[in-house]
């Protein structure tokens, strides 16, 4: 009774121990055995008989154990199969993240550089393109002018021409002075066209020299006019050489200029191009680096969480394991302890009938 009172004992101490909560013992209870020794104990069976039913009781404990150490290592190869597998992927992903995030950077620095070098461009253009009209206009203006003016020298040269030819038929007897007047009109106001009126001023006096000497002509006088006249001529031919040769001067300045000018404006107008399709290419890569950005953020989110899940539930397995494990080692040494109690019990019964019989046969003897 002693026996059966201290397995009790025991068996309420180990019911009482923690629990892991997943059980791998469906068919083996404890308590079925404590019941079943405990029968044989009442009805004195031998004690092989006892000690197997305690040995098949270990024997299914440390089959339970084989069979839950295999779980465990077949889910410690998953977890960190798991875990080489989710940390590759969170680095990656922050890999992916850090190189789209500084080519986003990049990328929208450029645009705003490309943008700002873009308005100066154009400006330029602008200023350019105004410049190139304010010649334009100056060039014609100064073409007209010139146009206006050379019509005057050639009105001049005519004026003298027709002088020339009045002063020749007055030598010949056939020209009259009143010729001369009109003429002379025609000279002033060319003279005062072109600005030359100091040159034509000799000429003036000496036609109103002539005028005097209507009366009495003195050849003389018309060969000192005549000569007058050729000087007169080759001054403003002169003069007017002079003004071509600056008007061709004029005209070639400004063609360089034009040339320079339309150089100036090609190169800004292909720049702008070229500026035009590097900000294309820009917000093409600010869009693809953001997608890129966000989804690899999504990827690294995503996957930090299943890490995340992985270690708890891997950490779960572990702590199943090890509480699962210590219960066993405790129900092995509940079996160890119960079999030499057993045993000792068996021991003691021996003794004690033998102790009996040896007092009954001395007893049968007196």
């Amino acid at each position: 009774m002693k026996l059966i009172a201290t397995l009790l004992v025991v068996l309420v101490c180990v019911s009482a121990a923690p629990r892991n909560p997943f059980d791998y013992s469906k068919k083996r209870s404890l308590t079925a055995v404590m019941a079943e020794v405990e029968a044989k104990l009442k009805n004195k069976s031998p004690l092989d008989a006892i000690l197997n039913v305690l040995g098949d009781f270990r024997d299914a404990v440390n089959t339970e154990q084989v069979n839950h150490d295999e779980i465990y290592n077949t889910q410690q190869a998953e977890c960190a199969s798991e875990h080489e597998f989710r940390s590759r992927q969170v680095q990656d992903a922050q890999t992916v993240l850090r190189d789209s995030t500084a080519a986003l950077n990049v990328c929208s620095t450029s645009k705003i550089r490309t943008t700002n070098i873009q308005e100066v461009n154009q400006q330029q253009y602008q200023s350019a393109q105004e410049h190139m009209t304010t010649v334009l206009n100056a060039a014609e203006t100064e073409a007209q002018y010139f146009k206006r003016r050379g019509r005057d020298y050639e009105d001049a040269l005519h004026a003298i021409d027709e002088a020339q030819d009045i002063l020749a038929s007055i030598y010949s007897g056939s020209g009259s002075f009143a010729e001369i007047s009109r003429v002379s009109k025609s000279m002033l106001q060319t003279a005062f066209n072109i600005n030359e009126t100091a040159k034509f001023a000799p000429i003036f006096y000496a036609f109103a020299q002539l005028a005097a000497q209507e009366g009495q002509l003195d050849e003389s006088a018309l060969e000192r006019v005549a000569q007058l006249l050729d000087t007169l001529r080759s001054n403003i031919q002169e003069a007017y050489n002079d003004y071509a040769a600056s008007n061709a001067a004029s005209v070639a300045a400004f063609n360089d200029q034009k040339e320079r000018l339309g150089q100036t404006i090609a190169r800004l107008e292909a720049q702008n191009e070229r500026l035009s399709e590097k900000l294309t290419n820009l917000v093409q890569c600010i869009g693809t680096q953001s997608a890129i950005a966000q989804t690899a953020s999504g990827k690294l989110q995503r996957n930090q969480q299943l890490w995340d899940q992985a270690q708890t539930l891997c950490s779960t397995f572990a702590n199943e394991y090890n509480y699962a494990t210590q219960a066993r080692r405790n129900e092995i040494q509940l079996v160890a302890q119960l079999e030499e109690m057993v045993a000792e019990r068996f021991d003691q019964v021996e003794d004690e009938n033998h102790e009996r019989n040896q007092k009954l046969a001395a007893a049968v003897g007196y």
